[in-house]
């Protein structure tokens, strides 16, 4: 097998432990453990980290190797700006665009999340089912590029991502989606545009509560 085919193995299966958060924000991540994990030798795993680190997911520590990447309040602030631009702009080409088939594409992922909750699966698994409602609606938009970058923003926030009270978190979500569903189905642009921006700023708020209460159980140690 090929150096790179390997170098790309392991970019995966780190990503994915991070994503599963099988591997947490702030943990460390020793070359000689992944190369015992991974069955994989250490250049190729060296590669690896350096890219996840290129992409945000890790972070390189000064002749210490790396940990996963700590999102800052600040960070939070940025992806939320940016996810707003993106939303609002694909509401506006969505509503223009839309079709038969793009609205039977929403109400399935509205039904894809309602199952999801209703049968407790995995957070994460949960979370990807979710991402899915605002990615189909970025496809209906027509914009491949700003699925691109959306698709990004809501990976890098899924890192940090400790959502306490799953269920009832879980639901208002649903409800969230199925409001802006029928908005976008109405071609309700101004009431769409409403409920996206209550949608994320109470997400982006949990998030900032999260990482308040790391930071004073850091100073308390």
């Amino acid at each position: 097998m090929e150096y790179f085919s390997l170098a790309e193995i392991a970019y995966k299966k780190i990503k994915e432990a991070i994503l599963k958060h099988e591997i947490v924000p702030g943990q460390r991540l020793s070359h000689e453990d992944l190369v015992l994990q991974l069955k994989i030798s250490q250049t190729p795993i060296r590669e690896a980290l350096s890219r996840l680190a290129q992409e945000g997911y890790v972070t390189r520590l000064t002749n210490r190797g790396y940990r996963v990447s700590e999102m800052t309040a600040e960070e939070v602030e940025e992806l939320f700006g940016l996810r707003r631009a993106l939303e609002a702009y694909c509401i506006d080409e969505a509503i223009r665009r839309i079709t038969p088939d793009g609205i039977a594409a929403l109400e399935q992922s509205v039904k894809s999340s309602r199952k999801s909750i209703a049968a407790n699966e995995p957070l994460v698994d949960r979370y990807i089912i979710n991402k899915d409602f605002h990615l189909t609606v970025a496809q209906i938009a027509g914009n491949h590029a700003v699925c691109r970058v959306l698709d990004d923003t809501c990976e890098k926030l899924v890192l940090k991502r400790r959502i306490e009270g799953v269920s009832q978190g879980g639901f208002a979500v649903l409800r969230h989606h199925r409001e802006i569903f029928q908005a976008i189905k109405r071609k309700d642009a101004k009431k769409a545009h409403e409920l996206m921006r209550v949608h994320l700023d109470e997400i982006k708020d949990t998030l900032l509560k999260q990482i308040a209460s790391r930071t004073r159980r850091a100073r308390a140690r």
